[in-house]
């Protein structure tokens, strides 16, 4: 059966929507001889309907209705308003938590009022010991992160020493590195290369496993029409691996001259010395957030880990307490601080 016809057939006719009995009847009006038919679906957040037909050996999927499904649904709300205020989707994290900041964020009067609530949610999100929790129970399991393991842990002690620059600067080369680890693992090695559209084909190589996985078993489906772009309307995965993109895109490796001003977070604009004002905690928080979402990404390429937030165990208390420790020496490194931790922002 040429399946590529005998779908243009169906859907031309409108048969698909109209049921199974009215797809055999298409096939059989066409003279597309098969060897069996029946309803399927593909499986993944929200069902696609369709149809599974078999003929000399080779499956196929024609979707029932692929506008179904509404734009914009899933995570995708989440992600354009945590991105109003330079953060990634963060995850191992309730959608009651996110729910509860994404309604302050989208409700927020001014940027001032906006950012006010985003750095609190990421001072409640990432304390010292939550983020030994992630370091020992997520992160210390990817593969991708091994090698800058120790740079991170240093990185969360400047941060809690109140070296707020110091934590940034020494976090920045982590999170290239770890772009380059993920396109080892997807076969996509990107060098020496530091562009950001090289670097952001890492991600497309992800999503498209995803799309794999998606279709997997079957030998033909309408590729013109259930693509990548076609998932980011609905799939979770897919909006959290374009949050990430859009960050990088956007403000990560955006044009320092096209930024907007209160854009301080940015590669270039750091690392040449064109950006003050990045050194604050809540900026930092941001980074280990972009860091916490690479290791979700991490679990896509490698195959295991667990997307649930990681407890407590002996490693992540032994780390928690060298945390402490750090906060607890800060007002010897920074004789002026007035207070141990970084205090939320709270608005009137």
């Amino acid at each position: 059966m040429d399946f590529a016809k005998a779908y243009k057939q169906c859907r031309k006719s409108m048969a698909l929507g109209r049921g199974i009995k009215a797809v055999e009847a298409c096939l059989h009006r066409g003279k597309h001889e098969f060897d069996s038919l029946q309803e399927a679906k593909l499986s993944c957040f929200r069902d696609i309907r369709g149809y599974k037909i078999v003929s000399s050996g080779e499956c196929a999927f024609f979707p029932r209705d692929l506008s179904e499904i509404k734009v914009g649904s899933g995570l995708a709300w989440y992600r354009d308003t945590f991105a109003t205020t330079e953060i990634v989707l963060p995850p191992y994290h309730s959608f009651g938590f996110l729910s509860e900041y994404g309604g302050k964020i989208s409700k927020s009067n001014s940027e001032e009022e906006r950012y006010a609530h985003a750095n609190n949610m990421l001072l409640e999100m990432y304390t010292p010991p939550r983020m030994a929790d992630l370091i020992c129970g997520a992160w210390s399991q990817r593969i991708t992160f091994a090698q800058y393991q120790e740079q991170l842990i240093e990185a969360v002690k400047a941060y809690c020493l109140g070296l707020y620059g110091v934590a940034i600067v020494g976090i920045l080369p982590c999170i290239e590195g770890f772009l380059r680890e993920l396109g080892k693992h997807v076969s996509l090695p990107v060098k020496d290369a530091v562009n950001i559209e090289t670097l952001l084909k890492v991600f497309h190589r992800i999503k498209q496993g995803e799309l794999k996985r998606l279709v997997a078993g079957y030998d033909w489906y309408p590729g013109k029409e259930l693509t990548i772009n076609y998932l980011s309307r609905y799939h979770e995965r897919v909006q959290m691996l374009e949050s990430m993109e859009m960050y990088f895109r956007g403000c990560f490796y955006g044009h320092t001259e096209s930024l907007p001003s209160h854009f301080v977070l940015n590669r270039h604009g750091i690392a040449h010395g064109f950006f003050k004002g990045y050194a604050t905690p809540s900026n930092f928080l941001r980074l280990f957030n972009l860091i916490s979402l690479l290791s979700f990404a991490a679990i896509l390429v490698e195959g295991r880990g667990s997307m649930l937030q990681p407890g407590v165990t002996t490693d992540s208390e032994a780390l928690a307490l060298n945390f402490t420790k750090c906060l607890l020496s800060r007002r010897y490194v920074q004789p002026n601080a007035q207070s141990i931790l970084p205090s939320p922002i709270i608005l009137g």
